[in-house]
């Protein structure tokens, strides 16, 4: 492959994983699979050069499922986020108060979420990763950019929406590894 070549196929290969994360966390059960999955397809392709596949994506995601705390840990963080929309919406006392304070919270269990599925090996237990979140608080700041980056992209051009997910995925593999 050529010298210009190479960076063009990096990108492509990022933006394949972007895609394959935004299908697989489509039903939101399997939303920090997909992300772990993601992850790991990341690393190899950085480590060892290893081209993402589609099938190596879906095994990926295979495994990461097979800890049920995977699955219920995004419902649970829907369901909450739901509850208290539906709590601010329904007039609740003191929403101008709670309403970004919850929303501070959801988006901070985002986070943690976000850079335990970038650390996710096969193997690994959902409940041993998450009882040891990461301590770098430079690293949750940068994921904050880089989420208040994405939403500013998709606010500005929507079609974009399909390959953030797997961009935010590439921003916390990024962190964990820096």
């Amino acid at each position: 492959m050529s010298a210009w070549a190479r960076p063009l196929a990096l990108v492509a290969e990022v933006l394949l994983i972007g895609v394959l994360v935004t299908v697989a966390a489509l039903p939101v059960l399997t939303a920090l699979p997909a992300a772990a999955a993601g992850a790991v397809l990341l690393r190899e392709l950085v480590d060892g050069g290893r081209t993402p596949t589609a099938r190596r994506f879906v095994a990926l995601v295979g495994q990461a499922v097979r800890d049920p705390l995977a699955a219920v840990l995004p419902a649970v963080v829907l369901a909450v986020g739901a509850l208290d929309v539906l709590a601010l919406m329904g007039g609740l006392p003191g929403a101008s108060v709670l309403g970004p304070v919850i929303g501070a919270g959801l988006a901070a269990v985002v986070l943690v979420l976000l850079r335990t599925a970038a650390r996710w090996s096969p193997g690994d237990r959902w409940a041993v990763l998450l009882g040891e979140p990461s301590r770098d608080w430079a690293g949750y700041a940068y994921l904050v950019v880089a989420l208040a980056v994405a939403g500013l992209v998709v606010a500005q051009a929507p079609a974009f929406a399909v390959v953030v997910p797997g961009l935010l995925v590439f921003a916390a593999v990024a962190v964990e590894r820096r």
